[in-house]
């Protein structure tokens, strides 16, 4: 209503429903009012029109099964292990075992001979045993000498792992080395008069069950560490697969997990056969499902959990526009066949039989062969030739390598970081997690400054002073500044033979106290090929220039674990790579001229 001189006034009335009936059961049915609209519908869009076709009923699939016969480790042929898990055979390092884990292994077997001697009827008295093992085997923490020329690096890095060397020292005379007794599977002849007459039977089983307990928590070491190349840190190893008609494929793996993705062909050829040959199966076709998939009647309501009307594509998104394309034309065209692949096997499909509801038979073939080198053309799960070595691509197949399931990572027992340092044209390999001496890793810069102060102490070396005595002097000349020791440097040199092409090669800090003092050098396993446990070096470490980019790299290492097939327990050391954060800055400079109050 409008009232003269005043804005006009609205007035609304609500209308609100009210049902005539306290239920809903009825509503809630949504009968039909008009079944013949709807079927009127159906026939307009089509539903009702057949089609001279039949319905998948049964699929025949024979396809060409090979296995793998042999590793290639460095370049050395090696027996595959089929009771092993791949990424364990090629991984594996030489483990290292803290004094406490050798102790407890002779403690375990000193167990096992008692119950040995008793289940014989013999007393189970094995202390004379363990004495005489202490000698064999013995744990040994030798006292070492500061003020000798060359020990006190050694001295200052024990005192660094000082927890480490008190349970050294507690253990040496007391216990004996039980992973060597385990190593060596056969009873010293020194301890057989020291078991009760008549129990050398006992003393052979117990050394047997003692190996083979001992071999079942971890790998034969006795070729570990071969398929590690220093150089590309990284794995480097291969696999044959050999077919029922001696058809041999030689497949070669690079860095990372070693799965389907890591291999590339490296040869083919012929030899003795192996695999199963070919064999033909059947089994019921299923039409293939996905969340969001158009349902192919018009009355069907889609989920709604995946909506592929509201993906966003520009015009540069072709795999979201292939990927709708596919889903809301194409989706319900074709049919999944369902089959088991053995690990270590590689399967070639050779053909697929599709039998319809008429009984009527169709071939179908692969879409397109392996693509190869062929850059045009693309599959998701073929392995590539390696073109550097001239090898041709296979058929359509299916490799899949035997390795365990995700393994469980122990903790990080040492990890190297390295990086690229621009301000003084170096790489560097940052150790910042370094061995404990218990079986772990503890920080590298801990260490390092532990062993930096220690030495210093030794020497008798009190701090700089902060500025000369004379008060007028202003300024100050520096020859040049340090880093931490457990910063490693890596400098580039020419290849030999070569003019262009660099490598990285391992240098070494000065120390200058105390005075004679051997150069820094890594204590990680990773940094030390070339060095001997004093630290002298018999051989230069040389790493692939192209290996560190100025991303940075990260080795990690550290125990593994998993279950295979059989539902064996496997453990391992290995090493993983990783990527880096970036550049880094050492702070190292010469040359210096400096304020008398900077540091």
């Amino acid at each position: 209503m409008t009232m003269p001189g005043c804005e006009p006034v609205r007035v609304w009335s609500r209308l609100e429903l009210r049902t005539r009936q306290v239920e809903l059961d009825r509503v809630l049915q949504a009968r039909t009012a008009d079944p013949l609209w709807m079927l009127t519908r159906q026939w307009q869009f089509g539903e009702f029109q057949g089609e001279d076709t039949g319905s998948a009923v049964l699929a025949t699939l024979a396809r060409r099964t090979g296995t793998v016969t042999g590793l290639d480790i460095d370049g050395t042929p090696r027996p595959y292990r089929p009771e092993l898990p791949l990424d364990a055979q090629v991984e594996q390092l030489p483990p290292h075992f803290p004094p406490a884990a050798r102790a407890h292994a002779g403690r375990c077997f000193l167990d096992l001979l008692a119950g040995h001697l008793t289940a014989d009827g013999l007393p189970s008295a094995t202390a004379a045993a363990a004495r005489v093992l202490a000698g064999l085997f013995p744990i040994e923490a030798p006292a070492l000498d500061p003020q000798a020329p060359g020990q006190a690096v050694r001295v200052a890095r024990r005192l660094a792992a000082s927890t480490a060397q008190r349970v050294a020292q507690a253990l040496a005379g007391r216990s004996f080395d039980g992973v060597a007794l385990a190593v060596a599977g056969v009873a010293p002849a020194a301890l057989r008069p020291a078991v009760p007459s008549g129990g050398e039977a006992a003393l052979d089983r117990a050394v047997r069950d003692h190996a083979a307990w001992w071999r079942g928590l971890f790998l034969d070491p006795g070729t570990a560490g071969e398929a590690w190349d220093d150089a590309r840190l990284g794995y480097d190893f291969g696999a044959t697969v050999s077919h029922g008609d001696g058809e041999r494929i030689r497949l070669r793996g690079g860095d990372g997990e070693p799965g389907w993705h890591a291999f590339d062909v490296e040869a083919t050829g012929t030899g003795a056969p192996g695999g199963t040959g070919t064999d033909v199966t059947s089994t019921l076709p299923s039409p293939a499902q996905f969340a969001g998939m158009p349902s192919s009647r018009w009355w069907q309501l889609e989920d709604s959990a995946v909506s592929l009307g509201r993906i966003r594509a520009d015009a540069g998104d072709l795999t979201k526009l292939l990927a709708t394309e596919f889903a809301l034309l194409y989706g319900n065209d074709w049919l999944i066949i369902g089959d088991t692949q053995a690990a270590g096997t590689m399967v070639e499909v050779e053909a697929v039989v599709i039998t319809d509801t008429f009984g009527r038979r169709s071939i179908v073939r692969s879409a397109s062969d392996s693509a190869g080198t062929d850059w045009s053309r693309w599959d998701l799960f073929s392995v590539a030739p390696a073109r550097e070595r001239g090898a041709g691509a296979l058929a359509q197949h299916l490799w899949t390598p035997p390795v365990a399931p995700p393994p469980l990572d122990g903790p990080v027992r040492e990890e190297t970081v390295l990086l690229r340092d621009e301000g003084s044209n170096t790489v560097w390999a940052v150790e910042s997690r370094v061995p404990d001496g218990l079986g772990g890793g503890t920080d590298g810069a801990r260490v390092a400054r532990h062993v930096r102060a220690t030495l210093d102490e030794l020497a008798g070396r009190a701090a700089a002073p902060a500025g000369p005595d004379d008060p007028g002097v202003r300024w100050r000349y520096r020859l040049g500044t340090t880093v931490p020791e457990n910063w490693i440097p890596f400098v580039p040199v020419h290849v030999p033979g070569g003019n262009r092409e660099v490598m990285l090669q391992r240098a070494s800090m000065p120390r200058f106290f105390p005075p004679g003092s051997p150069r820094v050098r890594p204590i990680t396993g990773i940094l030390r090929p070339g060095l001997a446990e004093d630290d002298e070096q018999h051989a230069p470490y040389y790493i692939n220039e192209e290996e560190v980019s100025r991303a940075g790299l990260v080795i990690r290492g550290g125990m593994r674990r998993a279950r295979w097939l059989d539902g064996r327990t496997v453990v391992w050391h290995a090493r993983r790579r990783a990527t880096g954060r970036g550049e880094g800055d050492s702070g190292l400079a010469f040359d210096r001229v400096e304020p008398v109050g900077d540091g």
